[in-house]
């Protein structure tokens, strides 16, 4: 039983981040996804002096990881984060419920990956 889904970061079809595994979070954790980039876009201007500013993929999987941790708005969907878990790829870990979706940093797309 759960809802579980697998993200990742990528910038320009490079680069990609670790994934990050979501045991509960189903497609209401790609709604997250999405308020944390306005978020960063709003706060953080993309430019090339800091790698948060580059988008490099793992940086901002640190920073969407704080994030998600600070934003109280999380609380009522993600009473713990314990099922939250780190995967080399998206082959480490369950995402049998709804796949594997990478976060275009470049353009803000959600795509879904298809299953090999």
């Amino acid at each position: 039983m759960g809802d579980r889904i697998s993200i990742s970061f990528v910038f320009d079809g490079e680069d990609e981040s670790v994934t990050l595994f979501s045991h509960w979070g189903g497609r209401r954790f790609l709604s997250l996804v999405r308020q944390y980039l306005t978020t960063l876009d709003r706060l953080t201007p993309q430019d090339s002096f800091h790698p948060i500013q580059r988008r490099e993929p793992n940086t901002v999987m640190v920073d969407f990881l704080v994030w998600l941790g600070r934003t109280e708005h999380v609380e009522p969907m993600i009473p713990s984060h314990d099922h939250l878990y780190l995967g080399k790829t998206d082959e480490d870990g369950d995402n049998s419920d709804n796949g594997h979706w990478v976060v275009e940093l470049k353009t803000g797309a959600i795509i879904e990956r298809e299953m090999e």
